[in-house]
């Protein structure tokens, strides 16, 4: 059990578990649009950017910063492997970068001075100084926009989608991460609040952001049926997509400010695997 325990928490805190949940996403929107999936170089440059950009900002902190990550705790504990994952990763993103066609590039790079700003540099002429990942009520809007945007927009940008799908497949996306981010705050309250953030459960309380979390995947939901019956999504992708948020409304229920790490970062960060397995699922058996 101890090994067991030992290797979830590797994949967990290594950030490969969120690369993976990454790709999972990607392959739900190929289903979507195209009714099955590949891994190509575009899958292999989201796995390992998701990677390199989490293990960085996680084990890294800002100045100001007093209360340390369970993240930054594994890479400390595992500092060899952590450099490895975060050397490899950054390797392959970089090689993957270059397969990339030029829409695709362009799109990475201004998310990735986006991103730059989120957690590396510094606002310009602001006092005290401060990121954007520092301002928390930025915070979840942020991480909504950007998986949204490397999830949907990079795998689709040279492929042939409409306009009305597009924007379905990004309010989808946003709306879905959205939920999930603000209930990863309630863990963060502690952080947060050591470092004077004022995050959504910091103003609302726990119980209140689970509502707001809860009330947006049963939008979701009714917009996923609005779509079935007026603007032509398959039954199975409707069905899919709605019991896989029905599940994350269940995983939501129980969180509190004890709940354990796991719960949020295997769970929480499962539902997208779950998403992309039970749209698979629903597209096999569901005719």
């Amino acid at each position: 059990m101890q090994v067991v325990r030992k290797a979830i928490e590797s994949l967990l805190y290594s950030n490969i578990f969120i690369g993976f949940c990454a790709v999972a996403l990607t392959f739900t929107n190929q289903l979507t649009v195209e009714g099955k999936i590949y891994f190509d170089y575009r899958c292999w440059f989201i796995l390992s950017s998701t990677i390199f950009t989490y293990s960085y900002l996680k084990i890294t902190s800002s100045e100001n910063m007093v209360y340390q990550t369970i993240h930054r705790n594994w890479a400390v504990e595992n500092r060899q492997l952590s450099r490895n994952i975060l050397f490899i990763s950054l390797l392959a993103t970089a090689s993957f970068f270059f397969m990339l066609s030029r829409n695709e590039k362009i799109t990475v790079l201004i998310l990735g001075i986006v991103t730059g700003f989120y957690g590396f540099v510094t606002i310009p002429f602001v006092r005290p100084k401060m990121k954007l990942r520092d301002l928390g009520l930025v915070k979840t809007l942020f991480v909504a926009i950007v998986w949204s945007v490397t999830t949907v927009i990079i795998p689709l940008a040279d492929h042939s989608v409409g306009s009305s799908m597009l924007v379905f497949l990004l309010l989808r996306r946003f709306l879905f991460i959205v939920a999930l981010t603000m209930v990863f705050e309630i863990k963060d309250m502690g952080g947060d609040k050591a470092n004077g953030l004022t995050t959504l459960p910091v103003v609302i309380g726990v119980k209140g952001t689970k509502i707001l979390a809860q009330a947006i995947l049963f939008g979701l939901m009714i917009i996923m049926i609005v779509q079935y019956f007026f603007f032509g999504v398959p039954l199975s992708n409707m069905l899919g997509i709605n019991l896989s948020l029905l599940v994350s409304i269940l995983c939501i229920q129980p969180v509190n400010e004890n709940t354990a790490d796991n719960w949020y970062y295997l769970v929480l960060d499962g539902m997208m695997i779950v998403q992309f397995i039970f749209v698979y699922l629903a597209i096999k058996f569901i005719k």
